[in-house]
């Protein structure tokens, strides 16, 4: 029962986070769709949550060990916070320049701070097998790259060469998001499959 447990739990998890990242790809093209970032967020946190949680202790990704929930509630909560406060300032974009320097540091820590426990805790618990359990930490190591090589390039390239770099970052950027939602659901579901169910001992009469 714990395997079946684990296996629903992967897949309508995975299921979720592949739905966010075809959802963030197809944002590009549309700009302005609140209700669908509302939505993508929702499913989202609810994907998060399922993994962090689990249908049974043995199918949680941090075996519910308390630090572990409350990172992966952060974590999958945060974007529909994020969203909510981004409303909240928007009327005051033109003159409050430091409720938004704010936001941007907070935005920058709080998913960071976050998703590093979160992986920490996958990475120490023995729910997913190795060398995946690890992945988690492989995609912050994504974002990390997605965050300096366009520091890197500020510092270095001049003012009017940067454009030439524009195409670049941007990639960079969107390999690290779909690494971290669609990528991970696709290894999730992967991982469900090759949990096979548990044997039947079957009793044959005399």
């Amino acid at each position: 029962m714990s395997r079946r447990n684990r296996r629903r739990t992967w897949i309508a998890g995975g299921t979720g986070l592949i739905i966010c990242g075809v959802s963030g790809m197809l944002q590009t093209s549309f700009i302005g769709l609140d209700a669908v970032r509302f939505i993508t967020h929702v499913i989202f946190a609810a994907s998060i949550l399922l993994f962090a949680i689990g249908l049974s202790s043995d199918a949680s990704v941090v075996a519910r060990r308390p630090l572990g929930l409350t990172a992966m509630a952060a974590l999958a909560l945060w974007p529909l916070a994020a969203f909510a406060l981004s409303r909240a300032l928007m009327p005051d974009a033109p003159t409050n320049d430091s409720g938004w320097t704010i936001f941007g540091y907070v935005s920058l820590l709080v998913p960071a701070a976050a998703g590093l426990v979160a992986a920490a805790q996958i990475a120490r618990s023995d729910t997913v097998p190795s060398p995946w359990r690890w992945a988690p930490l492989w995609v912050l190591g994504a974002y990390a790259l997605a965050w300096a090589v366009p520091q890197i390039i500020f510092v270095t390239v001049r003012p009017e060469s940067i454009q030439g770099f524009a195409d670049l970052l941007q990639m960079l950027g969107s390999l690290a998001s779909l690494s971290g939602t669609l990528g991970l659901g696709i290894l999730a579901i992967v991982l469900a499959a090759q949990q096979k169910p548990e044997s039947v001992d079957i009793y044959r009469s005399a």
